[in-house]
């Protein structure tokens, strides 16, 4: 099974999505000059980056439940 990029901190998670919305914005940005809607590419590049930075940085494992002790 493929892990995740599990837990991490931060300021890493920002950058992944960061760089993945970049890079899909710049591919959708080439994509609009071969469309005839030039804000098509645009959308398209913008929709698949968030997608893409939601599913590498989201944590898909379901919380384990946690065993509450009683003190006496």
């Amino acid at each position: 099974m493929i892990e995740g990029m599990g837990p991490l901190p931060q300021l890493h998670r920002l950058l992944i999505v960061g760089l993945v919305v970049l890079l899909s914005l710049g591919a959708g940005i080439w994509l609009a000059g071969h469309l005839d809607l030039p804000l098509g590419g645009i959308g398209v590049g913008l929709g698949a980056g968030s997608l893409l930075s939601f599913l590498l940085v989201h944590d898909f494992r379901t919380p384990r439940a946690q065993r509450v002790t009683r003190r006496r």
